[in-house]
């Protein structure tokens, strides 16, 4: 399953160590957030979507629910 930042990070020519320095986050946390393992807090995720100029917006880190999760 790809992320939205995976995405974003490969049309861009964007490494884990350059967004990395972008965010002031240590590159193995930027590896964890592209493959979907931890999600940012909501100040994280709007410095992410200002890097990225709209590119991963706040929205991408929403966990969408299930019925069944719900239930």
């Amino acid at each position: 399953m790809t992320t939205p930042l995976a995405d974003y990070m490969q049309r861009e020519g964007i490494s884990d160590a350059d967004l990395a320095t972008l965010i002031e986050r240590d590159r193995s946390f930027v590896n964890k957030l592209r493959r979907g393992v931890v999600r940012p807090t909501l100040d994280l995720a709007a410095a992410i979507e200002t890097h990225t100029r709209g590119g991963v917006p706040m929205q991408a880190w929403a966990r969408r629910t299930t019925e069944e999760e719900v239930a």
